[in-house]
């Protein structure tokens, strides 16, 4: 056979050959290999057997045993409403799937995590925790709470609550899914008045305090952001959308906008900062980098009190983020905010 690779001896007329010991040692591999994969399925496959609600209540678990070291079958119990021969069931195939991934502790009648525990639905990540942790505190929805397993005594401070007319929003989701149009009343903060319009959205948009709707505009005939509380008196336009959204070229485009620490602040204070936003050392420089499509720049830099480009002096710039500056000021400038 015709084979060119390194292992392989000349064999005078007949060109390579393997030689056995290496076919061996080749055999031996790709059994390893095999054994593997299918160790790894069969230690995921548990989980994919597993219903909506069966996930939901391991993952309960997982998350007490993460944040608070410790799960009893109450907790559990109280949460989901389901009998402790219920739960045995669960905890049952939990133990099953994860080999000395829980050791019960007799005297306390608790779990505790095994030597072998290894979230496999819970994340264990910090920020989402905190994330969850946020959104109880402000609606104190117990829909968070599986993902959770401790709710820590926490308050936040009150966030603008945009109201959206649920026909508003259904008529726009219909719109998304069916890619039609949406004929609406828009009330600009540039006009004094509102006015009909017809929009084809084709994405929604969250820029940190509420809610638009990234459409084509039919008034002003170009892609445009639409601030979904804004929006009145809607009606479904069963047309397509006269110019496709791939054309929307502010949204399919992307700039690099690179935040760095104030200049003014101290090498340890700008650690702290570099830690509080994720930054990283690009070439000994703290720069908090992310891809951002055009049109959601200019919210971005608003959002961070950074449309002037921050602060570069000695000095807080007034009216600007006290700690954070633009690494590129243009930027400012090229994705100016405004209200509309």
């Amino acid at each position: 056979m015709q084979l060119g690779f390194h292992g392989l001896t000349k064999s005078g007329s007949s060109g390579y050959f393997i030689k056995k010991r290496d076919l061996i040692k080749l055999s031996a591999t790709l059994v390893v290999q095999v054994l593997l994969v299918l160790i790894t399925v069969t230690e995921t496959h548990w989980i994919s057997a597993l219903s909506f609600t069966q996930k939901q209540r391991l993952q309960f678990i997982e998350a007490k045993l993460i944040w608070d070291g410790s799960v009893q079958r109450a907790d559990v119990c109280k949460v989901f409403g389901v009998t402790p021969n219920h739960l045995s069931r669960d905890l049952s195939r939990y133990r099953n799937g994860q080999k000395d991934a829980l050791v019960y502790d007799v005297e306390n009648r608790t779990y505790r995590p095994g030597r072998g525990f290894k979230p496999q639905i819970a994340s264990g990540s910090a920020e989402e925790y905190l994330t969850l942790l946020q959104a109880y505190s402000v609606s104190q929805s117990a829909a968070v709470v599986p993902a959770m397993g401790r709710v820590a005594p926490a308050e936040s401070l009150p966030q603008p609550s945009g109201i959206i007319e649920p026909k508003v929003l259904r008529h726009v989701l219909m719109a998304l899914k069916n890619r039609q149009g949406v004929r609406l009343v828009y009330q600009s903060l540039r006009d004094a008045n509102p006015s009909p319009r017809t929009l084809w959205p084709h994405t929604l948009v969250f820029t940190g305090d509420r809610w638009h709707a990234r459409a084509f505009d039919s008034k002003r005939q170009e892609f445009r952001d639409f601030v979904l509380s804004r929006c009145s008196n809607t009606s479904l336009e069963e047309t397509d959308s006269p110019v496709p959204h791939i054309a929307d070229a502010q949204w399919n485009e992307t700039d690099t906008v690179e935040v760095v620490p104030a200049p003014r602040l101290s090498e340890s204070q700008k650690q702290v900062i570099a830690k509080e936003f994720g930054m990283r050392d690009v070439d000994g420089e703290l720069v908090w980098a992310h891809q951002i499509r055009k049109c959601l720049v200019g919210y971005f830099l608003y959002r961070h009190r950074l449309e002037n480009g921050g602060t570069h002096g000695a000095r807080p710039t007034q009216g600007q983020n006290p700690y954070l500056a633009l690494k590129r000021p243009e930027l400012a400038k090229q994705y100016q905010f405004s209200a509309g």
